[in-house]
């Protein structure tokens, strides 16, 4: 064994091998013959490459959550990521060298061999590096990308030369060949690896900050038009059209006579807080953030990671090695001002029950006047459990708590009379999404009996939640038909105002096929005119030419031309309404999992 040993080592000096320590450290255990050296090299290359590629994953993901992680949060997500990463890499390294040990034996080992088994390992673990990198793109422009790239571009030409370490003592296990060393590896690896990286710069730039950024300067209209803006979940077109056959929907239909109607799509595999959230603020998820109904806490991350942020090997670690949490959707992590604080940058605004508008203070750059009932307020005053950001300012959820017996008792009543119809297996199911809708739009016209407010944002999912559950139940259409009418009667007959834009959507229970709306009533739109089919980053910039306030370049929809011939003038564009910033507390709350729990009542998580 000893002059076995002494004869391999020869000739790895010989052939240019065993000059620097990190190379004789792994090769140490060369000569121990057959394939059981390979192990012990691949895990100590794993261990090696480990901590910088862990390093560079965790770097990706804050930059995809911002402004919910930070520095902390990045160094606990990289113990997290070194693990899975340092996991990952054994695996292609032993199977890299196993690959390169069956080429040797099959025509002699070549100085080659070793090179292609490092590539093969690093080319798949920088494009997926610049995968991750690309989801969740910062702000910092070019140089902080070319930081990033080169860094990736780094790790894995040492990931690439330790696994060639790893194949070289496999071959040489496998065969006893000791193969000339390639003179310019290094040259070789690069020449792969860096147009794989400059492949990036032809992604486009998403953006994300940790920071609040002001508006641009705009100009405040001298007289604004009161808006009323209602988002309505689980309503498409063939639900009006059958329903307003049987007359359940008269109020709405005077509503489309009266003003204009553009059918609306969408994508219908999005989860609702991503629907809406783009609806409020113009932009996509990769800008607002905004994508699931729940997230991932791991012990040790302040903000939850949302889902299809991270790199995709984390999400499925996430779900079944690490111990993490499912937490509800939360605004913590939105970057994009919604409409409801863009209008409050003009002129008071009020917000009742959107998702993700918790916490509904506390954040950086958010506007400081108007209010804004967060879409944990009604579960808060059901469980009778501690105020936490629920509401802006924090006075009004103290005024909703006093009252909020008293309501129910009074909505109990409404509801008895208004589903007096209804099956009683469904009863149940009708009241808690009528309960929903029922307190948003009261707390909704309390609020507008402010004269300061200038514009209201009101969101009603409570159809979405009955048609969702109550899907293939005896007596399920008679329900529908029942909401459908208090919706009608409660709702689009008092939902008047000097200009309303009325925004519905097919929700989780419809057809892939199914199409919702937009109706704008005031503001200069043709009465009874139907228009071109919009999508949903349309909805905020004919929201805003409404108010009379300008869109920024930022947004990537525009309002349709026709049926808004009248309407005013659209102020010219600005380059940005801003960013928000970090919360100024925790981006988690001690009512997560009973907001947790709420969410999967509802149907909304499993």
């Amino acid at each position: 064994m000893t002059e076995r040993y002494e004869e391999i080592r020869r000739k790895l000096v010989e052939r240019g091998y065993l000059h620097g320590p990190l190379e004789r450290f792994l090769l140490r255990d060369l000569a121990a013959g057959g394939g059981r050296g390979g192990w012990r090299t691949s895990l100590e290359a794993a261990l090696i490459g480990a901590p910088l590629l862990g390093g560079l994953l965790a770097a990706s993901t804050v930059a995809a959550n911002r402004p919910a992680l930070g520095a902390r949060d990045a160094l606990v997500l990289w113990l997290y990521f070194a693990v899975l990463t340092g996991v990952a890499l054994l695996v292609l390294d032993l199977a890299a060298a196993a690959l390169a040990s069956a080429w040797a034996q099959r025509r002699g080992a070549r100085r080659s061999d070793a090179l292609r088994a490092g590539l093969l390992v690093a080319v798949p673990v920088l494009a997926y590096l610049v995968l991750a990198w690309a989801r969740g793109r910062p702000e910092g422009g070019f140089g902080s990308d070319a930081l990033f790239l080169a860094g990736a571009v780094g790790a894995t030409a040492l990931v690439a030369w330790l696994a060639g370490i790893v194949s070289l003592a496999r071959i040489v296990g496998k065969t006893g060949e000791v193969p000339d060393r390639n003179r310019r590896p290094a040259l070789l690896v690069l020449a792969v690896l860096v147009p794989i990286a400059a492949a990036f710069f032809l992604v486009p730039h998403g953006g994300a900050s940790d920071r609040a950024i002001p508006a641009s300067p705009f100009v405040i209209p001298p007289t604004l038009a009161r808006v009323v803006m209602i988002g309505v979940d689980g309503l498409d077109g063939g639900l009006v059209e059958s329903a307003g056959d049987r007359g359940a929907l008269d109020h709405l239909l005077s509503l489309f006579a009266s003003g204009a109607l553009f059918p609306k799509h969408r994508d219908p595999a999005l989860a609702p807080p991503e629907v809406w959230t783009t609806i409020l603020t113009g932009v996509g998820a990769e800008e607002h953030g905004v994508r699931a109904v729940g997230g991932r806490a791991l012990p040790g991350v302040a903000g939850p990671i949302a889902e299809r942020t991270g790199p995709a090997a984390l999400e499925a670690a996430l779900r079944f090695l690490l111990p993490s949490r499912t937490v509800p959707a939360s605004g913590a992590g939105r970057r994009v001002r919604t409409l409801w604080e863009i209008a409050g940058l003009a002129r008071p605004s009020s917000s009742v029950g959107w998702w993700a508008s918790w916490p509904a203070r506390g954040t950086a750059g958010d506007p400081e006047r108007g209010y804004v009932v967060s879409d944990r307020v009604l579960a808060k005053l059901l469980s009778e459990a501690a105020e936490d950001r629920d509401t802006a300012p924090a006075s009004l959820f103290t005024r909703l708590s006093r009252d909020f017996p008293a309501e129910r008792a009074e909505l109990r009543g409404d509801f008895d009379r208004s589903f007096a119809a209804v099956p009683g297996e469904l009863l149940a199911l009708a009241w808690e999404s009528f309960l929903i809708d029922a307190f948003a739009w009261r707390t909704h016209l309390g609020l507008l009996d402010d004269p300061e407010v200038g514009s209201a944002f009101v969101y009603l999912p409570g159809l979405d939640i009955l048609r969702t559950r109550a899907a293939g139940r005896p007596g399920a259409e008679v329900t529908i038909e029942a909401y459908l009418r208090w919706l009608d009667g409660a709702v689009f007959a008092r939902a008047g105002a000097d200009r309303m834009v009325l925004v519905a959507d097919p929700g989780r229970s419809a057809g892939p096929g199914a199409e919702g709306f937009v109706a704008v009533v005031g503001g200069g739109a043709a009465p009874a005119c139907v228009g071109p089919p919009i999508g949903d980053l349309d909805v905020a910039p004919v929201a805003l030419r409404m108010l009379g306030l300008p869109v920024s370049r930022e947004m990537r929809g525009a309002p349709p031309a026709r049926c808004l011939e009248r309407a005013d003038p659209a102020a010219p564009a600005i380059a940005t309404w801003g960013r928000r910033g970090r919360p100024e507390d925790e981006g988690s709350s001690d009512y997560d999992p009973e907001m947790v729990e709420r969410l999967k009542s509802l149907g909304y998580l499993r």
